[in-house]
């Protein structure tokens, strides 16, 4: 199997509908593999006037399974969808290949651009609320996140060639029609508006959920590393943050 193919589906077997919780890529490689070799002899068969379905080759797939399953502790039940989907790759013309990547990279990028501006806005909403906080500890917990934050906005923009995504204004953001109608009419009074520290959790929040939605597409190995761990940051802080924030502002 080409080095390409197996880290598409390092990357991916985890968020695939036959994963088995628990079970490391070693336990589904020997399944690709199997897959990804009956699909090229497949192919082969076709450039030569032949040509068979997955299903007449299932049982023929089954018994290989059995004796040959790579030390895998999954049984062919459960790894049956995994080698059709790999037989599946295979077996697609070569020259269909190249559209395909070039549709999902262009997915993949604006869906960068949504995690980019979805960080940048929690920058400023978290940078307007803690010049008013008053000091807790859930305030000096996101005040050093805010700080470190910046790195995670800077990979991003590096991700998407250094063009930083301008953030809308904060009235146009996720925070409601009664919120965005408060906040409007206040800045008309002349009035302060100030971001309340459940517009910085909800911030977050946008952040992570769009970070995750990237993470669920076809990027590069080193890209999908990337994100996996902006997630576990992200889902770890705003934890944290509403843990400390019970009772607090």
């Amino acid at each position: 199997m080409p080095e390409a193919e197996e880290a598409f589906w390092h990357e991916r077997y985890m968020c695939e509908p036959y994963f088995v919780p628990g079970r490391s890529f070693d336990q589904y490689y020997p399944a690709y593999l199997l897959g990804w070799q009956a699909g090229r002899y497949r192919a082969r068969q076709t450039a030569s006037g032949g040509s068979r379905s997955f299903e007449s080759l299932e049982a023929e797939l089954r018994r290989h399974w059995s004796l040959h399953c790579g030390g895998s502790l999954l049984d062919w039940s459960q790894v049956r969808a995994a080698v059709k989907a790999a037989w599946r790759r295979a077996i697609v013309p070569p020259a269909s290949k190249p559209c395909a990547e070039a549709v999902l990279g262009q997915m993949a990028k604006n869906s960068l651009a949504l995690a980019l501006q979805a960080g940048l806005r929690f920058a400023q909403s978290s940078r307007l609320f803690l010049t008013t906080a008053d000091a807790s500890m859930a305030v000096d917990a996101l005040r050093r996140f805010s700080q470190d934050s910046h790195k995670l906005v800077s990979e991003l923009e590096e991700l998407l060639d250094g063009v930083p995504a301008a953030p809308l204004p904060m009235a146009l953001d996720e925070g409601g029609l009664l919120e965005r109608v408060r906040k409007t009419w206040l800045d008309y009074l002349g009035e302060t508006v100030a971001e309340t520290w459940l517009d910085v959790l909800r911030r977050l929040q946008t952040w992570l959920e769009r970070t995750e939605h990237t993470v669920q597409l076809d990027l590069p190995v080193k890209v999908a590393k990337l994100l996996k761990r902006h997630v576990m940051l992200l889902r770890g802080q705003l934890q944290a943050l509403q843990w400390l924030s019970h009772g607090a502002a």
